[in-house]
């Protein structure tokens, strides 16, 4: 059974899905452009965090997302779509290959990435295969700061012909989370009021999908889910 919390997430999302809906209109066509409404939300990646993790996020479709206050909120959060057993927010098990520069100093190397991307706090922990890559988790304090950084990583990664353009990460208000499980798990995300997001140059959604601008223009935070 969901947890309050989740179903207050889920309200959240059937609200902002009701608003892009109508934004769109009548037409459904596969057009991103058609699909995301005039006037995309400010935001730079450096810009003050307000202390939450929400920084740059009042006035975008973020503010419509769930919230945590921590590492373990995080976690039980989580845990109502899919496992998430023996958690760990050591250096060496958090140094995510995804986001971080690669070297033998997992310590240093995190410490760069949580002031260049505005993380907080990170965890990972086992999904369903334990044998698999463990999920990541990112409590964020300035949202703004890590899609501008997801942003840049995204392009170095296709300009290098290592990139991903599918929807992997799911965000919320303060948190970032990559799962590593079944689709059917990674669809079950949006119930607690996350969305997927994308920066990957020129993307577009399924045309039955919904999407809308992230804080940071040029990325996109969309309900559908890249099986």
């Amino acid at each position: 059974m969901r947890t309050k919390q989740a179903v207050a997430a889920t309200v959240a999302l059937l609200a902002l899905m009701g608003t892009t809906s109508c934004a769109d209109g009548a037409g459904s066509s596969g057009d991103q452009s058609s699909r995301v409404p005039d006037g995309k939300s400010g935001g730079q990646g450096g810009s003050g965090s307000d202390g939450d993790g929400t920084a740059g996020a009042s006035a975008g479709a973020e503010a419509q997302l769930a919230k945590v206050a921590g590492a373990d909120e995080l976690i039980r959060l989580i845990s109502n779509v899919t496992t998430c057993t023996s958690a760990s927010t050591k250096p060496e098990d958090t140094a995510f290959s995804d986001i971080d520069a690669t070297s033998e100093d997992a310590a240093s190397d995190t410490a760069k990435t949580n002031a260049e991307w505005g993380i907080r706090e990170r965890v990972t922990c086992d999904g369903r295969d334990a044998g698999a890559n463990g999920h990541e988790l990112l409590v964020v304090s300035d949202m703004a700061r890590f899609e501008a950084a997801f942003k840049a990583r995204q392009a170095a990664d296709l300009a290098a012909g290592e990139g991903d353009t599918r929807t992997r990460w799911f965000i919320g208000q303060n948190f970032a989370a990559r799962i590593f499980a079944t689709d059917s798990d990674e669809r079950e995300m949006l119930s607690l009021g996350t969305l997927g997001l994308n920066c990957a140059p020129h993307y577009v959604a399924p045309p039955q999908s919904t999407t809308q601008p992230a804080i940071v223009e040029g990325c996109i935070l969309t309900d559908h889910v890249d099986a």
